[in-house]
């Protein structure tokens, strides 16, 4: 990229853009924790509502810390602490887990992605241009491609180069598996 700014001109090299990738368990996390803290704001209003007199009743916040005081250590105290210890892990682990990557690279040096469902359409296009393929569907992911086809004859090589030759743009080049059944008419 070549900038030019009156009185200075500068060449700049842009990097590539990186591959976006999914959200990952967090957000579904999120809203996990998100609805347990709306429940206990609702309890922290209604109990401050009560305490008010806007509402009848008995608080409930002084209620549940009256029965966790008598609880006593026993056995059942520690597996439900050994147990909320394990989720709170669990859940520390997950917010650092690796998100998803759902698009491939493009060979180009501008930092070209596809997704994966693209990638499904174009192997499914290449095997249709084939000679004696009737139909063909098609499953990526980032690095394999299955193809399946029903044709009219043995064409399960030309398939293969066909989306091989179609894919061949993509960096890594995915693997490319073909299921041909034959149609069994003769027409």
């Amino acid at each position: 990229m070549s900038t030019t700014t009156p009185g200075r001109t500068s060449t700049t090299t842009m990097r590539p853009a990186p591959a976006r990738t999914g959200a990952g368990p967090v957000p579904v996390l999120a809203v996990l924790l998100a609805l347990l803290l709306l429940a206990l704001a609702v309890v922290l209003v209604r109990d401050a509502l009560v305490a008010l007199g806007t509402l009848g009743g008995s608080p409930w916040l002084p209620a549940a810390v009256e029965a966790l005081v008598g609880v006593t250590p026993s056995a059942v105290v520690v597996v439900v602490g050994v147990v909320v210890a394990l989720v709170g892990l669990w859940l520390l682990l997950q917010g650092f887990h690796r998100r998803t990557r759902t698009e491939v690279s493009v060979r180009s040096q501008t930092g070209v992605f596809t997704g994966t469902g693209d990638v499904a359409r174009l192997a499914s296009g290449a095997a249709r241009g084939v000679d004696g393929v009737l139909s063909a569907s098609s499953s990526a992911g980032r690095s394999s491609v299955t193809v399946k086809v029903t044709a009219t004859g043995d064409v399960q090589a030309e398939v293969q180069e066909a989306v091989s030759r179609r894919l061949s743009v993509l960096d890594p080049t995915p693997r490319v598996r073909v299921r041909a059944t034959s149609d069994g008419s003769s027409s």
